[in-house]
Parts: C-alpha cells; sequence; structure tokens
C-alpha cells in the first residue's frame, strides 16, 4: 500500500469516528432534555445495530416525551450538527477519493 492510501485510509476511519460521536453527543443531549433515564446509555444503543436500527427505534421510542430543551442544550445540539456534517463530508470526500485511487491503481 503506498502512503497516500494509508493517508486514505485513516482519513476515513477519523470521519467515521467523529461521526460516530457526534451522533452519541447528540442522542445523549436530547434523551437528557426529554427526561429519560440513562441518556449515555441512549447515545451507546442509537449507535448499535444494523445500520441505523438503534437509532431508529431511539427515533420512534422518544415520541412519548416532550422535549424540554434549555438554550445550552440548543447551542450543544447546534454544534454538534455542524460538527457531525463536517465529519460527514470528510467522510464521504476521502471515501470517493480512497475508492477512485482503488479503481485506478489495480
Amino acid at each position: 500500500m503506498t502512503w497516500y492510501m494509508v493517508v486514505l485510509v485513516f482519513l476515513v476511519l477519523l470521519g467515521a469516528v467523529t461521526l460516530a460521536y457526534q451522533v452519541f453527543r447528540m442522542t445523549s443531549i436530547d434523551a437528557k432534555s426529554r427526561g429519560l433515564k440513562h441518556p449515555h446509555f441512549w447515545g451507546m444503543f442509537a449507535l448499535s445495530g444494523e445500520g441505523s436500527g438503534g437509532l431508529l427505534l431511539y427515533l420512534l421510542g422518544r415520541r412519548k416525551y416532550p422535549s424540554n430543551m434549555s438554550m445550552g442544550d440548543r447551542e450543544s445540539m447546534d454544534s454538534c450538527k455542524k460538527k457531525a456534517g463536517v465529519s460527514l463530508t470528510l467522510l464521504a470526500l476521502s471515501a470517493i477519493c480512497l475508492m477512485a485511487v482503488c479503481i485506478l491503481k489495480f
């Protein structure tokens, strides 16, 4: 493997890990604002499952609880959304570049 493929693999992994962390943070903040017990558990539960099954189950289950999000939590949520967008962009661009390099190399 050449050095640029190693860098692209690292960027893909970095984008995936940071995106997963931002989803965890957003879910935890939302669960805390809705008064659910164990918000960190719900954050981890949203990351689990086949594909996005855990997140889908969390989104369906939270409908019973109204949101009482404070301004500080809203600012944290907006910050997490922006960071998740950057992470998703990094993940997508590095994955596309890695696929292009693999196709052109082999």
